[in-house]
């Protein structure tokens, strides 16, 4: 049995007003993708 940690991990949100680095936007963006592909996240609606 392989842990893909989705019962433990949650997407990250983040608001316009979020100041991010471009390592840090790089490293949530990394994370939802992975979410979304390993646990079927689906982007927050607009």
């Amino acid at each position: 049995m392989t842990d893909t940690a989705c019962d433990w991990t949650k997407p990250i949100y983040v608001s316009k007003t979020d100041i991010l680095s471009d390592d840090t936007a790089r490293a949530i963006l990394t994370h939802n993708l992975a979410g979304g592909k390993n646990c079927g996240w689906k982007p927050a609606g607009k």
